[in-house]
């Protein structure tokens, strides 16, 4: 019976419920539905750089110019032209016996001689007198000196005061007076001041100290010696004369009655070459371009975010007494989830950069400088000179005796006597080499105090007490007897002393460490080596000579022509001689041009929620819409493909539909020829292909459902087992189109 009544009163409440939601004032013969307002979403154009920007470098070669350089091809010169001599007669003196010598022997001596010889030098050795070290005491300040503060606090005492707690008055003995009771605030304490210490702040720092400074030890770098042999004379090589006695006889002698004389002949310059170089060519630099380089990267972007509409649920709900299913369904908010769009970007990783290599490198040239050219130059090797061609002299036959042969004397080499000793020499001389000694430091850790200590003041406020006492509101005005005063002693708190700080001074902390110091810098002493001498004996020889007694000659005087001045010779001067060289000259080294390569944009499109949309109230549609439109689409048999006929259809029929903001439903359908899940792909993809076309143009996805039925809703009996037409075949493979949504 419950459950009846339950059902009655659901029935009653949905019908109520239904009744109340439909829409007011409908027309005869119009369509109304309640829809689900979309999600207004525009799109909105978002550039991501998907290429940096870079360098991009261009290499402009280097330019030349030619040049002309003049050398000197022959070196200036000169030629010799021949004055003659100048002649002339004179007297002269002819020997009819000529002088002659006899030679007289002074025999030779030999003596015996000690000579002391040096076999090594002296030298001096260098000792190294070491570096004289002291321990020293230092005071290393572990912790500054600071100081600290001691609040001396403020000395408080007590006094005794008077608190008239009822005033003097008067009283009449006719009107009384008035009295009322006041509350006034008395000080008990006064305000003062109290100080409180803000301690010094520290800080630990670790300095280096040395404790034992730098130094310097010399070492000795010997002396080098060498060995060497010495031949030593012992005995000089000597001769001995023997006299060949000189010989006599008569001879026919020719005087010369006219001296022989000069003519000088020139010889002339002989010239040679020879080769020269000059910098024929420049070379610029080469330039080499390394591209930037680039690595691939991605960047997610969302196109959409995430969002929820309403949908209805697909099942009524269970206690519905409703006939009509979708009176008692539920309207669920949906999550739908974002889309994003992956695009590929790429990262500069090296910008472009240039190589420069010299046009000329002598490293790879074995050394050599490149762009050398050669000339020739013609130059004087020996300069010209004169040949004396010598004039034979006119002689006349005069006999005279003659000595034909002089005395002389023979010599008969006698060889020395030599010894080979060896001795010592001195190669390098002791020297010293300084090897510093660094310093040895060490770390001490101190206290170090950054901010001394201060005071702060406190401000500490007067305590006050509230005392009740009496005074007169209206005097009296008769006869006054007078009432003194009532006063009562209280106790109070004054500031005897104010606070103040006591600076205690903090003796900075010191440690005596001990380090070591040079007190006299290592020195080197020298020890002198003396020289190493050995005692050879040798013979020394006075050579045998010979003592020449002259016998005089006789003469007979004659003439003869004799050159007074001799041939001389004219210097011509021989101008230098040049010639044009071309040469290569660098007017533009190598150069880079470098162009910037901006950066590449993309723009992806996202959709942005505008209007966020809802359940609406009811809104009228056109009846035609509601219910489902065919496309006229023609479908290749097992065909996705939109053909441009197909795109015509949808331009000219459901565009026009979608401009005026409703949502629409793209259904598609296959004949039954397949299976039935292959069937449902099918329809899935043509469905789908239309609503890329329409996004294609420009209308947001929230707007377009695409389903696909496969042959779940065929329009004839043409089912799988049945034999159909192609004709009839067609007519199944559909595509529709309904308002689902209407603004």
């Amino acid at each position: 019976m419950k459950k009846v009544l339950l059902t009655i009163l659901s029935f009653v409440v949905c019908t109520i419920a239904f009744a109340q939601d439909l829409p007011t004032n409908p027309d005869p013969g119009k369509c109304y539905k309640r829809c689900v307002t979309p999600d207004v979403w525009v799109n909105q154009d978002v550039t991501i750089q998907v290429a940096p920007a870079y360098k991009k470098l261009k290499v402009v070669p280097a330019q030349y110019r030619t040049e002309n350089e003049e050398v000197v091809v022959q070196s200036a010169g000169q030629e010799l032209s021949v004055v003659p001599a100048q002649y002339e007669t004179q007297t002269f003196e002819v020997e009819v016996q000529g002088p002659s010598q006899r030679l007289e022997k002074v025999a030779g001596s030999t003596d015996t001689t000690t000579e002391e010889m040096i076999v090594q030098p002296g030298y001096q050795e260098l000792t190294v007198v070491p570096a004289k070290y002291e321990t020293q005491n230092f005071d290393v300040t572990t912790s500054e000196g600071g100081q600290t503060l001691a609040v001396i606090p403020a000395k408080l005492g007590t006094e005794n005061f008077e608190v008239v707690v009822q005033e003097a008055s008067q009283r009449l003995e006719v009107v009384p007076a008035k009295y009322e009771t006041r509350t006034e605030t008395v000080i008990v304490q006064q305000a003062y001041q109290k100080l409180e210490s803000i301690p010094a702040q520290y800080e630990t720092r670790t300095e280096t100290v040395v404790v034992t400074e730098a130094g310097q030890r010399m070492e000795v770098v010997p002396a080098k010696w060498g060995t060497e042999t010495v031949e030593v004379v012992v005995q000089p090589a000597s001769s001995r004369l023997e006299i060949v006695p000189a010989q006599y006889g008569t001879e026919t002698v020719e005087v010369v009655v006219s001296e022989a004389s000069q003519r000088l002949e020139v010889i002339p310059a002989k010239w040679g070459t020879e080769t020269l170089s000059y910098k024929k060519r420049e070379y610029g630099s080469t330039l080499t371009v390394v591209p930037a380089k680039f690595s691939s990267d991605y960047q997610v972007i969302e196109t959409k975010p995430a969002t929820a509409k309403w949908g209805m649920s697909d099942t009524p709900a269970a206690d519905c007494a409703s006939s009509d299913p979708n009176d008692c369904r539920y309207w669920c908010y949906k999550n739908v989830p974002a889309q994003n769009i992956t695009v590929n970007t790429t990262t500069l990783a090296a910008d472009a950069q240039v190589i420069t290599k010299p046009g000329c490198d002598t490293a790879t040239n074995n050394g050599e400088d490149c762009g050398m050219g050669t000339y020739t130059r013609r130059v004087v090797q020996t300069p010209a000179t004169t040949r004396v061609i010598e004039i034979p002299a006119v002689t006349k036959t005069v006999k005279k005796t003659v000595m034909t042969q002089p005395p002389t004397t023979r010599v008969i080499e006698i060889p020395a006597v030599t010894k080979t000793i060896k001795k010592t020499v001195l190669v390098a001389p002791a020297t010293t080499r300084v090897i510093d000694i660094p310093a040895v430091t060490k770390e001490v850790t101190r206290r170090v105090m950054v901010t001394p200590p201060t005071t702060r003041v406190i401000d500490v406020p007067a305590v006050t007490k509230e005392v009740k006492r009496t005074v007169m509101v209206t005097p009296p005005t008769t006869r006054v007897v007078e009432i003194p005063a009532v006063t009562k002693t209280m106790k109070r708190t004054v500031v005897a002393t104010p606070a103040t700080t006591r600076v205690t001074e903090i003796p900075a902390t010191t440690k005596t460490m001990k380090r070591t110091v040079m007190a006299t810098p290592p020195t080197s002493r020298a020890i002198d080596i003396p020289a190493k001498t050995t005692v050879i004996r040798k013979s020394v020889l006075s050579p045998e000579t010979t003592r020449a007694v002259e016998i005089p000659a006789v003469t007979k005087t004659m003439k003869r022509t004799v050159m007074v001045t001799p041939p001389t010779t004219r210097v011509i001067e021989v101008p230098q001689k040049t010639a044009t060289l071309k040469k290569t000259v660098l007017a533009n080294d190598a150069r880079v041009e470098e162009v910037t390569i901006p950066a590449v944009n993309k723009t992806v499109t996202k959709e942005v929620l505008q209007t966020k949309g809802g359940l609406t109230t009811w809104a009228e549609v056109d009846c035609k819409l509601v219910e489902y439109n065919s496309l006229n689409i023609n479908w290749d048999l097992g065909s996705a493909t939109l053909t441009p006929a197909a795109r015509a259809e949808i331009d000219r029929v459901l565009i026009p539909v979608l401009a005026d903001g409703v949502s629409v439903e793209i259904a598609s359908h296959t004949d039954s020829r397949g299976s039935k899940a292959s069937n449902r792909s099918l329809s899935e993809r043509r469905a789908q292909a239309v609503t890329n076309y329409l996004i294609s143009k420009g209308i947001n996805s929230s707007r377009i459902v695409s389903n696909g039925f496969g042959e779940s809703r065929l329009l004839n009996n043409c089912s799988d087992g049945v034999s159909c037409t192609e004709r009839d075949h067609r007519v199944n493979r559909r595509t529709q189109f309904r308002v689902i949504d209407a603004n």
